[in-house]
């Protein structure tokens, strides 16, 4: 990211600069406080100067098998131990054990897809070669623990190979799957060491279906084997097309890497004329290589469509994006996903965040359902909706997750909202400009309208996993009331007062593992304001918009009440009794000295018959207090 880098030096100096905000608002966990004491976060919206962060090499050679939906193969991976603690195990995540006969789950899978888990074949450390027999490793839920004979020193690292083989669901599919005969989109597949960090240690929260991702920062190197007919398109560039694919789908892959406009790279007359792959072989491999990654996924289809074109997304065009769709030729949003692509990447990358796009590949697979999506590094598994406007804002929705929570490294298994409510605003111009009937925002303040204040709207701040149990809470504290929180946060800074701060978050924390507080305390930092007002509400408590209209009084001056509690904009429509009307709105500010009441003042010379609150942009679960006629 050319405008990350360029933004670094500019950023601390915004941190050194800022003034010392004074006291701490937001509650400090007992984690919290031992990692401050550690130094490996401070409360200034920086990391501290011991800050580290483990990663690991991956190389994995893989063989997928659509007659038994499976695929299998030898995982070579090498684990760098950054932290200041000896590791005396290994926690390895087996997503695909959700699947496994008497493991919990948080979806009913009505007895389908079961099986008997990821099949551990041996695990080799060095020239040692262990069995699940040798009992030196145990599962629970979908984590394995590995013991090592020789634990693992700080600043030291560890080379393993697994054999393994993993089940792909057939009938239900979670986030990934077999979608039909000829297509499948495979995630949650490989035995991946989990995160071990400075707040939790090692990551022990299963995979039950709800939460998603939280992963270090890898290298891959990944070949996978498919029969014949069948085409990858995965994490990264691939990196042998040329022994691939025919000469005309190499050289359409070669125009669209220069290219503005979409090129047709494979096309059903390409099938029909067997010219897409090179030879006749009876399998083939399809080499994939993903740098600085939190995980790698891949798509394997036949007879699917693939367009494609390239993307510069700095001022200087040195950074670029090549952006695919490949579809089934049935699809109803298939030929425009690559232009729905374009559009999303240069409106974040020009303004919402305003940061070039982070990766250089993008890949879209319409995998023939009608609704649903699901993002990974580099790639997005997409249902096909009948109307523009959701197809649109479905595309600009995964894309967007490059930036949060892969980018950023946020965890969304506990706070799902730090990526998930930016990838639900963040589409909101865009779609509400090209599909004005669709009305994208008016459809999030409703549907948050209706459920906000009722017992199931938990603030955020509760940690995703623990409302598994209840996914419309999971729903609505992760997508919908941050999204709006976040929209009326930047009404309340101001929209360049709000991207500078952002920026600085996303800089300073780019590729790490920021918590929440880091992200509160960054835009603090940033804007030299004290945010805890908008914050706490938003997040940590559990108020509801409820703008209520008190009185008027004689010199016409109108009092709104915050019953609610949630800070969010005024809209105030007057009736003069000359029946002049006059409309003035005031931004999420205004609450900030005093959360209670609001005072707006309006001429004299003409008096006020009547006052409505609110408008179909401003959640408020209690309309019926937003009008007065004065005098009654």
């Amino acid at each position: 990211m050319n405008q990350l880098k360029s933004l670094v030096i500019t950023s601390f100096m915004v941190f050194y600069l800022a003034f010392n905000l004074s006291g701490q608002p937001y509650p400090i966990t007992k984690n919290l406080q031992n990692a401050l004491k550690q130094g490996t976060r401070t409360l200034n919206g920086v990391p501290g100067k011991n800050y580290w962060q483990n990663h690991a090499d991956y190389k994995i050679n893989a063989v997928f098998n659509p007659d038994k939906a499976s695929v299998s193969g030898i995982l070579n991976v090498e684990y760098f131990n950054e932290s200041a603690d000896t590791l005396n195990y290994l926690v390895f995540n087996l997503y695909q054990d959700i699947f496994r006969e008497g493991n919990s789950r948080d979806w009913d899978l009505m007895g389908l897809d079961l099986h008997e888990g990821t099949v551990i074949k041996e695990i080799k450390i060095g020239n040692e070669s262990y069995v699940e027999t040798d009992k030196k490793w145990s599962r629970q839920g979908t984590k394995l623990f590995l013991t090592l004979d020789q634990p693992l020193a700080p600043k030291q690292s560890i080379k393993l190979s697994l054999n393994w083989e993993a089940k792909i669901p057939e009938t239900r599919s979670i986030r990934m799957g077999k979608y039909s005969d000829s297509s499948f989109f495979i995630a949650y597949w490989y035995p991946q060491i989990a995160v071990y960090d400075d707040i939790n240690g090692w990551d022990r929260i299963n995979y039950g279906g709800s939460v998603e991702f939280y992963n270090d920062v890898n290298n891959y190197d990944v070949t996978i084997e498919v029969p014949q007919d069948w085409i990858v398109w995965a994490t990264g560039e691939i990196q042998n097309r040329e022994a691939i694919f025919s000469e005309t789908v190499n050289m359409r892959i070669e125009q669209a890497s220069s290219s503005d406009e979409v090129i047709a790279i494979i096309t059903q007359a390409d099938y029909y004329a067997n010219d897409v792959l090179k030879g006749n072989h009876k399998t083939l491999k399809f080499n994939y290589n993903a740098q600085d990654v939190p995980d790698f996924s891949f798509a394997v289809a036949k007879g699917f469509n693939w367009d494609a074109s390239r993307l510069y997304v700095d001022s200087k065009q040195e950074q670029s994006v090549f952006i695919s769709a490949v579809y089934p030729e049935h699809a109803i949003s298939g030929s425009s996903v690559a232009q729905y692509s374009r559009q999303s990447i240069d409106y974040m990358s020009r303004y919402e965040p305003g940061l070039s796009f982070p990766y250089s590949y993008m890949t879209i697979f319409l995998n023939g359902k009608r609704g649903g999506g699901m993002e990974s590094p580099m790639m997005a598994n997409n249902g096909d909706p009948t109307s523009p406007a959701q197809a649109f804002g479905l595309t600009f929705h995964e894309i967007a997750h490059s930036y949060m929570p892969f980018y950023m490294g946020t965890n969304e298994k506990k706070y799902a909202w730090m990526d998930e409510g930016w990838a639900s605003i963040w589409p909101q111009v865009m779609v509400d400009s090209l599909y004005q009937d669709h009305g994208y925002l008016k459809r999030m303040v409703a549907g948050y309208e209706n459920a906000a204040g009722y017992e199931n709207d938990i603030p955020p701040m509760i940690p995703n996993h623990l409302l598994s149990n209840d996914y419309n809470s999971l729903r609505l504290a992760s997508y919908t009331r941050p999204a709006l929180a976040y929209a009326f946060l930047q009404d309340a800074m101001g929209a360049a007062e709000f991207k500078k701060a952002l920026h600085f978050y996303m800089v300073t924390w780019a590729g790490k593992h920021p918590l929440p507080i880091d992200f509160f305390r960054a835009m603090e930092v940033a804007s030299g304001e004290d945010l805890s007002w908008f914050i706490k509400p938003w997040f940590y408590e559990n108020a509801h918009p409820d703008l209520a209209l008190v009185k008027v009084t004689e010199d016409n001056q109108v009092v709104v009440e915050n019953r609610g509690g949630l800070p969010v904009p005024i809209c105030l429509t007057i009736l003069y009794e000359d029946n002049k009307q006059q409309t003035i709105c005031e931004s999420t500010a205004v609450w900030q000295k005093n959360n209670k009441h609001y005072m707006l003042s309006f001429e004299t010379k003409r008096k006020i018959a009547e006052v409505w609150l609110g408008n179909e942009l401003i959640p408020d679960t209690q309309r019926e207090n937003n009008h007065i006629v004065v005098g009654n």
